[in-house]
């Protein structure tokens, strides 16, 4: 850990032991002065909605089991039926040495649930005849046109590549089909770092820029793969509006949702709110959590405005706020009267778009499928869950067909559940083994809750 890390570690360790004096009994109570309210949910019982307490006390319990058993430092979740909000809940500590609780206005690095986030933001735009999803990308990105497709590899080196047969296009980057990946999916000749495309002492133009050097791993449409095509999506919404990603996502979406903690930066005077990482041991592989927050992947500067914004990973956000979020897709595109995507767009980017010849299901980030999203396909930036005569592996958690959502680094996960009327959300800070655990006991407590 370098000097200047360790000073960002004690810088954060001191305002949270500031922050734990003005801690409410109430978890849900705000300790920030001077700031805007977030809106809410309007509450009801869970009787009302048709949940059975029996759901929640599983819930509560698989949730406080993970705390306890020393697997967790702390999480918020929280559940909506029919809008209405049933849970809304804190476990466990913000910092975990200073015994700050964790509180549930919290705010976490949502990491990948960034990209329905800047996926809604750029649809916003096709809603207004901004661009098209059949667009080319080069139309907005001029270099895309001159990106070549890898052919044949020897020894990690690439040593033949294609034109692109057809143009890579903007549907192409929503449905992870483009050719893009990851850095580590390339051979490992071509040279390209992960860290490069994501440094943030550059603007969002330049990282795509650089990727933009490198050669494409399949053609454009042949396979899906996790990779940097939100950040690219993220670059051409900049083009079409002329304005930054963080402006045009806080305009098109958070803005008009009420979500005024979720951002590519957490302000001053909620830093305080701001949880920190964990993980298993100095080097991830232990049996005991430490505090991992300087060695967590900066995919945001997070505690000062920024210049580039990562439309894949580099959001902050609150359980609450990404409730209203998940209520506004779950609701058609609206919330609260405002509209932020129309109804056939939302449908659009919660049907699943892949063929079998494409892969058919999901994974993350390697060629596996993590436990809770087997049998899920995926749409327009949004994991979607296949009947079970079409998922290649068997589903593990309980779930309804067409039910939508997704995962992020720091272990946070979402999902919306149309039949049930469901939302639901668990924010947590922590990388490490045991990945599934979190969405696990999110899905198992709220089924249960449904009888189900």
């Amino acid at each position: 850990m370098t000097s200047d890390q360790k000073a960002e570690m004690s810088r954060r360790h001191a305002v949270a032991l500031g922050a734990a004096a003005a801690v409410a009994a109430h978890s849900g109570q705000s300790e920030a002065k001077g700031r805007t309210e977030a809106k809410a949910l309007a509450t009801a019982s869970a009787k009302d909605l048709g949940l059975k307490p029996e759901g929640l006390k599983l819930l509560d319990a698989r949730m406080s089991a993970l705390v306890s058993a020393g697997k967790r430092a702390g999480m918020v979740y929280a559940v909506a039926r029919g809008g209405k909000l049933a849970v809304l809940k804190a476990q466990g500590w913000r910092n975990l040495e200073n015994k700050v609780p964790m509180t549930t206005d919290t705010i976490f690095r949502i990491y990948s649930m960034s990209r329905a986030v800047t996926g809604s933001a750029v649809l916003s735009l096709i809603d207004d005849g901004d661009l098209s999803l059949d667009d080319p990308v080069a139309k907005f990105i001029p270099d895309v046109a001159h990106m070549r497709v890898i052919r044949e590899v020897l020894n990690g080196v690439v040593t033949a590549t294609a034109p692109q047969e057809s143009p890579m296009t903007i549907r192409h980057l929503f449905n992870y089909t483009s050719g893009l990946g990851y850095a580590p999916a390339w051979p490992t000749g071509v040279g390209i770092q992960q860290r490069d495309i994501l440094a943030l002492n550059q603007t969002t133009a330049e990282g795509i820029a650089k990727l933009t050097k490198y050669p494409l791993l399949w053609q454009p449409g042949a396979k899906w793969r996790y990779g940097f095509h939100s950040d690219v999506l993220g670059r051409v919404a900049e083009v079409v509006s002329g304005k930054t990603l963080a402006d045009l996502v806080r305009e098109r979406v958070t803005a008009k949702l009420g979500m005024t903690d979720t951002g590519f930066w957490v302000d001053a005077q909620n830093q305080q709110r701001f949880a920190d990482v964990y993980r298993m041991g100095p080097d991830g592989r232990g049996d005991t959590l430490v505090n991992g927050t300087a060695l967590a992947p900066p995919s945001s500067s997070y505690l000062n405005p920024g210049t580039f914004f990562s439309g894949g990973g580099g959001l902050t956000s609150t359980a609450m706020n990404y409730l209203r979020f998940a209520e506004m897709l779950r609701q058609g595109g609206t919330l609260d009267g405002v509209k932020v995507l129309k109804p056939d767009t939302v449908k659009a980017m919660t049907t699943n778009t892949l063929t079998p010849a494409q892969g058919g299901e999901v994974y993350w980030n390697d060629e596996y499928a993590i436990d809770i999203f087997k049998g899920y396909g995926w749409g327009l930036a949004l994991g979607i869950r296949l009947p079970d005569a079409q998922a290649p592996t068997p589903h593990t958690v309980p779930g309804t067909t067409g039910d939508f959502g997704w995962y992020s680094l720091a272990n946070s996960v979402f999902f919306v559940d149309p039949t049930e009327e469901i939302s639901a959300v668990a924010l947590c800070h922590y990388q490490g083994p045991g990945e599934r655990e979190i969405g696990a006991a999110l899905r198992a407590g709220v089924y249960a809750m449904l009888g189900r």
